[in-house]
């Protein structure tokens, strides 16, 4: 799934989906709209970013809404947004901080931050929409700030991960090894098995 999905999930239709595959489905949508958002905070330019994050994040409350059966135009998402809460400008602003190196912002990671950010943002606008837009402020606060913290943890067990793997590569790169040889010494998988495909693929990302 990429970030071209989450139009398809927009515009979709969700009503024979039963809960647990409606909370998948905004699972994965949260993790795609979390790595797009993260990859452009790597953009060295302060303030930038609220013409680039902000619009990945609207797209994923509105493919949120649409999964529960909310469809969520263009011009009124920013309404939606402001009731989930998540603060774009307040964002923007740390960020901006961050890029610039101010004191009192250097210890916060930029791309680990807007995933976490964004993450938090796309479960408070699960709770709303699965609670029929009924949910509280305080329940949405807090599904907002637990969602952070899951999304910042788990973007940095993901980037740790990425790194290993990484370095077991270039040593059987080293040691003069094939890709498929690779993939069998990492995965312990032959090309006949049901995930060679994935993992070939994961292995080509990471040899770039």
């Amino acid at each position: 799934m990429n970030l071209d999905d989450i139009y398809e999930y927009i515009n979709g239709d969700f009503s024979d989906r039963n809960d647990d595959e409606r909370k998948k489905i905004c699972s994965q949508i949260r993790v795609v709209a979390g790595a797009a958002g993260a990859t452009l905070a790597l953009a060295p330019v302060p303030f930038a970013d609220i013409v680039t994050i902000t619009p990945v994040q609207y797209l994923m409350v509105r493919a949120i809404g649409n999964v529960y059966g909310y469809k969520i135009s263009e011009k009124s998402v920013g309404e939606i947004v402001a009731v989930i809460g998540g603060g774009i400008i307040g964002q923007q602003t740390i960020l901006a901080l961050f890029k610039i190196g101010l004191p009192g912002a250097g210890g916060l990671v930029g791309s680990s931050f807007v995933y976490g950010w964004t993450y938090g943002m796309g479960k408070a606008a699960e709770l709303y929409f699965s609670s029929g837009m009924t949910a509280t402020k305080e329940d949405l606060r807090k599904a907002r700030e637990s969602g952070v913290k899951e999304g910042e943890k788990s973007y940095q067990e993901n980037d740790s991960t990425s790194t290993d793997l990484k370095k077991k590569i270039r040593f059987f790169e080293a040691k003069g090894f094939n890709e498929e040889e690779i993939i069998f010494s990492i995965w312990n998988i032959t090309p006949s098995h049901t995930d060679y495909i994935f993992r070939r693929d994961e292995y080509r990302k990471f040899k770039k």
